[in-house]
């Protein structure tokens, strides 16, 4: 591996830019959460076609995952990277001036080509380590990200109190311009010429989809990270029309999920080449599926308030923090030339996992404006993760 130094285009890019733009990546996802209802009344709608903001957003995560991987298989990280990026800051630009929904919406599904920020930095850490050293540098830059999504809904709830909920679109504008500077300044393209994939799309994907290991690692983390969509897309509803939340408070408590994220990851990125990936995974899905059962626990015995709903999300998170980088190395390893492409059709599952269980979250709180069925929803997503984890573990996989 050649050393990385920071801002210097001549060697693979540095550590904390990789954290830089998964953390931008991540934190478009979250910034409007505190939003939506101020963004509904804004627009004309109701809360329930507002959710087209959230499950809309990630099916378009979904289609330009499915794309990036494989392109940059073929042209090379870096250009791949800076077209992502500039097409997220123009959609950014765009969405922050339009007054009309359906134009707004368009433009916030085209703002999904910042997933190349997780989805190519996973490619290019197995570009540039072998596949035992992937999961705990995957846990070190996850780890560094996980700071930018934290904040983020924090950072939304404010800006809407103290001025209106554009100007987190104005900040995503400036990130996603600094972004670009970055790749062109610190990255250098990292996949080997020779490596590059000359077949078709549909033969590599052909070769993952019969991968049995690669299909199990989806798996476990598309319903780890499904339960985060469905507590992202439940949650604000809940803190408003169940607690009377405001929005910088809702951003605030959000922020123990990701205290536990950023403690799994630390985790991960110490001890995953001794302790080994899958077994860390398991341990993860145990340590999540405590969550839930304490807030069904507290809610059928207890006074339920806001700490009681999200405190054990801490858990939840610190879970997901052993679960998520540990499946993405074992995502980009099952096949090392077909990094770019096992990570992006990985992500799209994954994306499309989580979106679905979004939409079934968000119709069944709209009905029932209780947190027992987020609860619930929780428990079973975790549980899924749980039981493929230990197929791998059983297997001797990676």
């Amino acid at each position: 591996m050649s050393q990385s130094h920071f801002l210097d285009g001549s060697s693979p890019p540095h550590i904390s830019t990789l954290a830089i733009l998964a953390g931008v990546s991540a934190m478009n996802m979250s910034i409007f959460l505190p939003s939506l209802p101020s963004m509904a009344r804004d627009f004309g709608v109701d809360y329930g076609t507002m959710q087209i903001f959230i499950s809309g957003y990630f099916l378009s995560l979904a289609f330009f995952q499915l794309i990036i991987g494989p392109v940059s298989d073929r042209i090379g990280r870096k250009p791949t990277m800076l077209a992502a990026f500039f097409l997220f800051t123009v959609s950014t630009l765009i969405c922050e001036i339009t007054t009309n929904f359906y134009l707004f919406m368009f433009f916030r599904m085209l703002q999904a080509g910042v997933a190349a920020g997780f989805v190519l930095g996973r490619a290019i850490v197995r570009d540039i380590v072998p596949m035992e050293h992937a999961a705990s540098m995957i846990g070190y830059v996850t780890m560094a990200m996980t700071i930018m999504p934290m904040l983020a809904p924090a950072v939304g709830g404010i800006l809407e109190e103290q001025l209106n909920w554009r100007y987190s679109l104005r900040l995503m504008y400036l990130m996603g311009f600094m972004s670009l500077l970055l790749i062109w300044l610190d990255q250098k393209e990292t996949l080997n010429k020779r490596e590059l994939s000359g077949s078709k799309f549909s033969d590599d994907y052909k070769k993952l989809f019969l991968n049995t290991d690669f299909w199990f690692y989806v798996i476990v983390m598309g319903f780890s990270v499904g339960s985060y969509f469905s507590f992202l897309t439940g949650a604000p509803v809940i803190s408003a029309e169940y607690f009377n939340l405001a929005p910088s408070l809702q951003g605030s408590l959000f922020a123990i999920l990701g205290l536990g994220f950023l403690l799994g990851n630390f985790l991960t990125g110490r001890f995953a080449r001794k302790i080994g990936p899958t077994r860390f995974m398991l341990w993860g899905c145990f340590i999540a599926l405590l969550g839930p059962l304490l807030q069904c626990f507290i809610y059928l015995n207890f006074y339920f308030g806001p700490l009681s709903f999200f405190t054990p999300m801490f858990f939840v998170g610190l879970g997901q923090g052993l679960i998520v980088p540990n499946a993405a190395a074992g995502i980009v390893s099952v096949n090392p030339k077909l990094a770019g492409s096992a990570s992006g059709l990985g992500a799209t599952i994954q994306v499309m996992i989580g979106g679905l269980l979004a939409y079934i979250t968000g119709y069944i709180i709209s009905i029932f404006v209780t947190p027992l069925p987020l609860i619930i929803i929780l428990f079973f997503t975790i549980l899924v993760s749980m039981f493929f984890s230990y197929k791998l573990q059983k297997s001797g996989s990676f």
